[in-house]
Parts: C-alpha cells; sequence; structure tokens
C-alpha cells in the first residue's frame, strides 16, 4: 500500500484528525499566552481588592478608636480645667483673701482676724491654713460658711468655737448693737503646687 505524498491524498478521518489537533495546538497557544496571563492579573487584582478590604476595615477600626481618644482627651482636659479652679496649681493667696472677704460682706458679718498658718506639705497637695475670727448675727454666720461651701474652690472650716461678738480679732473695731456672736475657726484652703512659701498675711 503506497504511503499518501500530500495532506489531499489522506484519508478523511485522518484528515479530520490533523485539523482537530491543530485546533488544540491553537487553543493551547491561545490558553497559555494570553488566557493564563489574564487570568492570573485577575486573580491578583482580586487578591489585591480583599487586601485592601482588610486594610479598610482596621482603618475603619483606628479612625474610630482615634475619635474615641480625642473625645476622652477632650474630656478630661474639661476635667483638668475644673480641677485646677478647684485646687489650683499656685497658692492665689489674694484671690483667696478677696473671695473670703466678699464673702462676708455679702452675708453681713465682719471679719475681725485673717492669719496665715504655716502651710502643711501632703503627698499631692499643700493645705493652707487661716486663723479666722468673725462676728455679726448667727444667721449671718450660717450665710458666711454656706458662701464659703458653695465656692468653687476647695474650702473647709476646722475648729469652730462661738461666744460673744467682743473680746476677739486684731485691732480696735466698734461692735454694733445688731451683733450677737463671735466666732474662732481655722479657714484651710488647698492647692496642688509644691511650695515652701507662706501665705501672705491680709493687708491691713
Amino acid at each position: 500500500m503506497a504511503m499518501p505524498k500530500t495532506f489531499g491524498e489522506l484519508p478523511v478521518i485522518a484528515q479530520g484528525g490533523v485539523f482537530a489537533l491543530i485546533a488544540v495546538i491553537l487553543a493551547g497557544a491561545v490558553c497559555y499566552f494570553l488566557v493564563l496571563p489574564v487570568q492570573e492579573a485577575r486573580d491578583a487584582l482580586q487578591a489585591r481588592i480583599e487586601r485592601l478590604k482588610v486594610e479598610n476595615l482596621r482603618n475603619r477600626t483606628i479612625e474610630r478608636e482615634r475619635t474615641e481618644y480625642l473625645n476622652r482627651i477632650a474630656e478630661l482636659e474639661k476635667q483638668l480645667e475644673t480641677l485646677k479652679s478647684i485646687v489650683p496649681e499656685e497658692q492665689a493667696t489674694d484671690e483667696f483673701l478677696r473671695m473670703v472677704f466678699a464673702d462676708g460682706k455679702a452675708a453681713g458679718i465682719n471679719v475681725r482676724t485673717f492669719i496665715p498658718q504655716n502651710l502643711v506639705h501632703r503627698d499631692i497637695y499643700t493645705e493652707m491654713p487661716f486663723n479666722l475670727r468673725i462676728d455679726g448675727t448667727y444667721y449671718g454666720l450660717l450665710a458666711f460658711f454656706d458662701h464659703l461651701a458653695h465656692e468653687q474652690r476647695i474650702i473647709s472650716v476646722s475648729g469652730l468655737t462661738l461666744g460673744p461678738p467682743a473680746g476677739g480679732g486684731m485691732g480696735s473695731f466698734k461692735i454694733s448693737a445688731d451683733e450677737t456672736v463671735g466666732a474662732n475657726c481655722v479657714l484651710t484652703s488647698y492647692f496642688s503646687a509644691a511650695s515652701n512659701a507662706a501665705p501672705a498675711a491680709p493687708k491691713r
């Protein structure tokens, strides 16, 4: 049996097989040179999208935490300012004196003696005590202590003793007829800064 010399001499089945083989080879080439790179690029993009999703989620969490921290810092700063007004960093003696005398005037009582004592240093604050002598009416004294209790700065009263309006205080002064009671006590305020200085005496 003679071998076919040309493609046309091949049997139809053989020609079909050759065409099928060529198609498979072309399909494989197209897949290898065109489809696979596109698929790899798609997979790489998909992986990047997933990473970006994770990063965005993490960034949203970080931003939310950052906002919470900023709000907390702002809240703490407000609290700090409030605490500074209640327990100032410095003695602010002159301001404290004006406040006490203003409260005394508002309550209708007389401040006869206001003598600074030695500072008492604690771990995180310093006590600033004053010996105080006041006189007036009983209800005037109550009003005076009520004014002090409602001041923003912390003030404590200790060693309170009551008696007649005469016989106490410094200097010479006249007791009016409507004054019915006198009081001695220690008035103490506080500040947070460490200091070895003594509080200034009130000006006469």
